[in-house]
């Protein structure tokens, strides 16, 4: 007999503190992601007004799976389904912050059967749901076991880059003599060219003030790069949300922006997070120059991998987004993707087979943030 039990409910927001208490206790024995940590979830949650579902795993009256779902009527051009999305809400101004690593939070090591017994409560509670998606996560997650009346598909994906940091990278002509003779080639000439303008440093945001301060900077360097929806600096929810997530946790030593100035300019500032020793590069704001060998950018990350590895960092993850900057820089690459685990209804599987059938290598990134 499955010894695991699950109820799912309305968040109560009186019972904030309890969940909190009960959401650390649980983190404390997971695969520990930034975007499973309370301090991003608590965060969404003021996002979205409290207005999800919890769902709680129990083994023997002990807590051992959390996560939050709400429910979102997609409607697409000859047809609709019913949503029912994990941790994330189905709406593009809500889920533009763009979580990765997304998961049911559990202990580590029992991810696949706390996935199952989730799927299959919430197959049978909810029976006019139709798709019920996971993700942005590893590609594991579509090969979770589930319901014979489900079927896994994945409906987006993209390439995540990163970089195992090791202690001898504090000198940044060891992390360079490990990248390809191009690349090494491009970042020493455009720190060459950048000095030539003026002194180049790597500064990190001291202060709430500063780090607010300079999120905005980026956020005005994001936009030229990146016009309309694109940004999130163009979405008021994006920006409250990342206000709210430094506000709260600055002082915690998770956010980290830095700035790279050429005498005294800032030309890129990185947003980054550090969980657990674990650097998420999340996004940049760049002032591109006219002459394309001036690379901030691909400087800023040369040197910023440099510090962190100084510091003692395990890992700088680029994370999800293809981009030829990131495969240059990384040692190690691997597939994200969203899983939408489907009910066998006739116009699902019709849809299914039209879309294999159209292109198995056209799956769309549409729903990327673009965070340059």
């Amino acid at each position: 007999m499955n010894s695991l039990a699950v109820t799912t409910k309305k968040l109560e927001k009186e019972q904030l503190t309890y969940i909190a208490d009960e959401w650390l206790k649980l983190e404390k024995l997971s695969s520990k992601s930034f975007f499973t940590s309370w301090k991003w979830i608590g965060c969404w949650l003021k996002m979205v007004n409290y207005d999800t579902n919890l769902i709680t795993v129990y083994e023997h009256n002990q807590v051992v799976g959390m996560a939050f779902f709400s429910i979102h009527k997609e409607n697409k051009p000859f047809y609709s389904t019913n949503q029912l999305w994990i941790n994330r809400t189905g709406k593009q101004s809500f889920d533009q912050i763009w979580s990765e690593y997304n998961d049911v939070l559990c202990p580590r090591g029992r991810e696949w059967s706390i996935r199952t017994v989730v799927l299959d409560h919430l197959t049978a509670e909810y029976p006019f749901v139709d798709e019920f998606i996971l993700g942005v996560s590893r590609q594991e997650i579509s090969e979770t076991p589930c319901s014979t009346h489900l079927f896994p598909r994945t409906i987006w994906e993209t390439k995540s880059y990163s970089t195992t940091l090791k202690p001898e990278f504090a000198c940044l002509d060891n992390y360079l003599a490990t990248l390809s003779k191009n690349t090494r080639h491009q970042i020493r000439r455009s720190i060459k060219l950048l000095k030539e303008k003026g002194d180049v440093k790597l500064k990190r945001a001291d202060s709430l003030e500063e780090a607010l301060e300079m999120l905005s900077d980026a956020g005005k360097l994001h936009r030229m790069r990146w016009t309309g929806s694109k940004s999130g600096f163009n979405n008021q929810r994006f920006k409250d949300f990342h206000q709210e997530l430094i506000k709260r946790n600055f002082s915690s030593g998770c956010i980290d922006i830095l700035s790279l100035s050429v005498d005294g300019v800032s030309a890129c500032f990185l947003y980054n997070f550090i969980h657990h020793g674990y650097v998420y590069f999340y996004l940049s704001g760049i002032k591109y120059e006219d002459d394309n060998k001036l690379k901030p950018g691909l400087v800023a990350h040369a040197l910023a991998i440099s510090l962190y590895a100084g510091e003692g960092k395990t890992t700088y993850d680029f994370m999800g987004g293809r981009g030829q900057y990131k495969a240059s820089l990384c040692s190690d690459e691997e597939t994200l993707i969203i899983t939408s685990f489907q009910r066998k209804r006739p116009l699902l599987l019709l849809k299914r087979w039209i879309d294999e059938s159209r292109s198995r290598f056209r799956l769309s990134e549409n729903l990327l943030n673009e965070r340059g």
